[in-house]
């Protein structure tokens, strides 16, 4: 009969089983290198242990979230939840989410956080779903109603956007816009050094979009256009960059969108004259759970593909 597998914190010599865990369990394949960039990844990591090596794994990231009231919570964010194929069926899941909360609560985290597609895993261990609009998918360019544009050039709109492929150092120059406008978006992280770069880890290979008070991060590939993200502090700017998307994105024979910004009023208006025949898409994804207090969660919410962990 098998022994069942111990729990304990990461050590150096797991990265290895690690990366290869989640290579097999997850599809497609999660790479460790989002987890590289965290210093204290071993001590925010629970592995289990069997006979074989290491047969599980779950990552804790504490990360500063929006609240409704204006308040920042401290969140333990959970991912990286993994079973080997050998190991399934025998409550080790369930042993793992058990140990990471009682680590979040012992490092005074108010509530944690994680995104699954199989909420039903976790609900026995006390997390309820939420929902928030993910994105706005649909036709675009000529299928999809949205203005012309052509390949910028001197004289056109967006001749000031630099455009530059993802880089940590030139994303950050964009911090002061995102945090203006994130304010009052509930779940929008209040980003730390650490989450800007894991955030360039997450976008990297897509272009970044910079003008005078803002940026985004979008790419076309396939026929697909993708708004990873966008932050402005005002129209203007907000403007500028979505002509310049929309140029390389005809460029690059975009067809459809997947368009992820805020449930903004103004943000909405913008992108629907930038791509108005894409529909709000509701992610059910989210789960919570009370650590030392209930999460305050109503209003508009909205978690970037760049936060995920």
């Amino acid at each position: 009969m098998p022994v069942d597998p111990i729990l304990r914190p990461a050590v150096a010599a797991d990265a290895a089983p690690l990366a290869a865990l989640w290579a097999t369990a997850f599809s497609p394949p999660l790479p460790p290198d989002q987890w590289l960039v965290d210093p204290d990844r071993l001590a925010h990591t629970i592995v289990a242990v069997d006979e074989e090596g290491v047969t599980g794994s779950i990552y804790g990231l504490p990360k500063r979230l929006r609240e409704d009231d204006g308040a920042v919570a401290s969140v333990h964010c959970i991912g990286s939840v993994a079973v080997a194929d050998r190991a399934r069926g025998r409550g080790i899941a369930r042993r793992l989410v058990t140990a990471t909360l009682e680590s979040a609560g012992r490092a005074g985290a108010d509530w944690a956080l994680l995104f699954t597609g199989t909420p039903e895993v976790y609900r026995s261990s006390g997390f309820e779903t939420f929902t928030m609009r993910r994105s706005l998918t649909g036709p675009w360019g000529a299928a999809g109603g949205a203005t012309d544009a052509g390949t910028p050039d001197a004289g056109s709109s967006d001749a000031g956007v630099r455009r530059d492929p993802v880089r940590l150092d030139q994303l950050l120059t964009g911090a002061e816009a995102y945090e203006s406008s994130r304010a009052g978006v509930v779940l929008a992280p209040v980003r730390s050094a650490q989450d800007w770069a894991m955030a360039a880890v997450r976008l990297d290979g897509m272009t970044l979009y910079r003008t005078d008070g803002g940026y985004a991060v979008a790419e076309a590939r396939d026929g697909l256009g993708v708004l990873a993200e966008l932050a402005a502090v005002d129209p203007r700017a907000r403007d500028v960059l979505l002509e310049a998307v929309a140029a390389d994105w005809r460029a690059g024979g975009a067809v459809r969108v997947d368009i992820a910004v805020p449930d903004r009023a103004e943000d909405v208006v913008a992108v629907r004259g930038f791509a108005p025949a894409a529909q709000p898409v509701q992610d059910g994804t989210g789960m919570t759970r009370p650590v030392r207090r209930s999460p305050r969660i109503t209003g508009i919410r909205h978690f970037g593909a760049a936060d995920y962990f």
